[in-house]
């Protein structure tokens, strides 16, 4: 079908039921924020949905509102028929819950509905987002209503009282309401949205504290007298018997994966919910003590065969490698692949490779093990973890400065900024990620090494393209240098692996008892291999390498090369975003989402790539959504 407009409007309002009013109105009202503590996010492309371009969909922890934004234009999505400059209608699940993985699917390319994890009631929450598309394209979204109020007379004085309610769409949600009267005031509870801030007064609007609801109360009342009333969004929740962790589509089979932890037994599973139907359609079990937390799809099948599908455990270090029949996913095989830790992250990327350029398939696990600061690598066709620098004494992946907080793959091949020895720019599959210090950065998908920048790891101080040394000369006139390459005009050659090389300062002393130079790191520390004259020497990791030249006048115990690298990674670690006059620290990124549209048209044969990549990155302190794109690495929008 054609893609439709990003516009629309609500489905026809039924009979309005009596002391109610079904409110037109959407989230424009002062203080309604966008974002409140964005965590979780999924991801509809335009060929999926019933939109004209890629949508995502953000969870945010504080309000729990899910909102729907509009990737290609850098706005909230319009979907409100003639007024594009609305907010669009937000998908209310109650600030009360927790909100945890998100996902959405479209199940025939007009209707949406989102499933979101709840940690707070441990349901999976199911809810409408589009019901359909109206004959003129525009959307149909899901009509909010409500029971009528009643009022109790809980003393027997006779009292009398109505209230007039009036719902708002895209705030209200589906939960049960009491307003209780103590003598003076009335309280409003709601039993997803909480006890509100606010009370109410006989003859004056309530509107409750994130507008899901607002009414008048006329009449009289005594202590103990309420009103009980529901409304209803469409959300339903589902009880799947513990604790919702993770969340997972299967492509193309209408299944949503679901790792459930049953805190009681102290036990988890994988629950294949049929998402068209409402209902589970088979469970796996998982080794003993399980806890699963991260979920994600591998290699895509040919054919008739399972569904690689890799589970995390948050509990042990161990990652479950599943193989998952669609038609039957009770008989899914387990695997474990031993972890160095339980496990805080996971994807998978994998590439077909290329043999006329000499270009081999892999298909690797990148795995976060929780408190380690770092990501390994499992190569899947081999069995066995890649050590990505065999000279450090980690058999393992890159150590990063902070821990991880979540992982996303891309699908297509991505051109980085570091060049091959050919001088062409260097394109490969990439994982990215985000990190607790407010870091977001990205792994080659084939190495496990960091992507770096045009001109890599490198010294930091240089004047007219010349490296910079601060050089001390004690006792006795001495002059040793270092070598210069002459191909590269360099004197430290540093690792060719991004993320070897750290951001810090070096400083080499002679000591003349042993006769060579002691290496030191800010960060690195002192290394076990000491420096001689006339020799290549390379530190303890492989970080950097040098050789320094003995001069015509000794070198004397104390003299002292000072100089300090840069490591080259790319990272986004801060941004403008018009709150301050300078560029503020990214403050808790949550875990990322690399997707990629085509931007442009292409007739095929030699037509330059219009695939765009990016990272969508929230931000849960900062209430803000990055657009980072990743052959550039730079940020490129903000959603404030």
């Amino acid at each position: 079908m054609a893609r439709q407009p990003l516009t629309g409007r609500r489905a026809r309002p039924g009979a309005a039921l009596p002391a109610l009013v079904l409110a037109g109105c959407i989230n424009n009202e002062p203080g309604r924020r966008a974002f409140d503590g964005p965590e979780a996010t999924a991801f509809l492309p335009a060929e999926q949905g019933p939109f004209d371009g890629p949508v995502l969909f953000v969870a945010n922890s504080r309000s729990g509102t899910i909102v729907p934004v509009d990737v290609k234009h850098l706005s909230l999505l319009a979907d409100t028929e003639g007024a594009p400059w609305l907010d669009p209608h937000f998908v209310a699940t109650g600030d009360q819950r927790q909100l945890g993985a998100l996902a959405a699917w479209s199940p025939d390319g007009q209707a949406v509905r989102l499933f979101a994890a709840d940690l707070a009631y441990d349901v999976l929450v199911e809810a409408p987002y589009v019901e359909g598309v109206a004959e003129d394209g525009s959307l149909e979204l899901f009509e909010v209503s409500a029971t009528d109020p009643v009022f109790e007379d809980n003393d027997g004085s006779g009292d009398e009282a109505t209230l007039t309610l009036e719902l708002q769409a895209g705030a209200t949600t589906t939960e049960d309401w009491l307003v209780d009267y103590d003598g003076e005031r009335w309280w409003v509870t709601g039993t997803r949205s909480g006890k509100q801030g606010t009370t109410a007064t006989i003859g004056e609007e309530f509107v409750s504290d994130n507008h899901e609801i607002r009414f008048t109360i006329e009449g009289t009342a005594t202590a103990g007298d309420r009103f009980r009333f529901s409304t209803d969004s469409g959300l339903v929740e589902h009880d799947l018997g513990g604790t919702p962790l993770g969340l997972a589509p299967l492509p193309d089979t209408g299944l949503l994966l679901v790792g459930v932890w049953d805190a009681e037994a102290g036990q988890g599973e994988v629950v294949a919910w049929d998402m068209a139907a409402g209902a589970e359609a088979g469970r796996v079990a998982l080794p003993d003590g399980a806890q699963p937390y991260a979920i994600v799809t591998g290699q895509p099948p040919e054919g008739d065969e399972p569904w690689p599908v890799f589970v995390g455990d948050a509990r042990n270090p161990a990652v479950y490698a599943l193989n998952i029949d669609p038609a039957a996913p009770d008989a899914a095989s387990v695997d474990t692949i031993a972890a160095a830790a339980p496990v805080a992250a996971l994807a998978w990327v994998g590439d077909d490779g290329l043999e006329a350029f000499d270009r081999p398939a892999y298909s690797h696990l990148f795995v976060a093990p929780a408190g380690l600061n770092r990501v390994d690598v499992y190569d899947l066709d081999a069995g066995s973890w890649i050590d990505v620098n065999p000279l450090d004494d980690v058999v393992g992946g890159i150590e990063l400065p902070s821990p991880v907080v979540g992982l996303s793959p891309s699908r297509r091949r991505v051109r980085l900024q570091q060049q091959t020895n050919f001088g062409a720019r260097l394109d490969d599959q990439v994982v990215g990620v985000t990190t607790f210090d407010g870091s977001f950065l990205m792994f080659e998908g084939s190495t496990g090494c960091l992507a770096t920048d045009s001109g890599g790891p490198a010294v930091s101080s240089t004047s007219s393209g010349v490296e910079q040394f601060d050089f001390t000369d004690r006792g006795d006139s001495s002059n040793p240098e270092f070598y210069v390459d002459a191909a590269t005009g360099r004197a430290i050659t540093p690792s060719g692996c991004g993320g070897v090389v750290r951001s810090e300062a070096w400083t080499l002393t002679y000591d003349e008892v042993e006769g060579n130079w002691i290496v030191e790191g800010a960060i690195s520390g002192e290394q076990e291999a000491r420096a001689y004259e006339d020799e290549r020497y390379t530190s303890d990791d492989g970080a950097i390498s040098f050789i320094i030249l003995s001069g015509t006048e000794a070198t004397t115990d104390g003299d002292t090369y000072t100089f300090a690298m840069d490591d080259g990674v790319l990272r986004v670690d801060s941004v403008a975003t018009g709150r301050t006059a300078t560029p503020a620290a990214l403050e808790l990124p949550a875990p990322p989402l690399v997707v990629e549209y085509d931007a442009g048209p292409t007739g095929g044969g030699w037509d330059e790539d219009p695939t765009h990549h990016m990272a969508l990155v929230p931000v849960t302190n900062s209430d803000i959504l990055l657009r980072v794109r990743l052959d550039l690495e730079g940020v490129e929008a903000i959603w404030d």
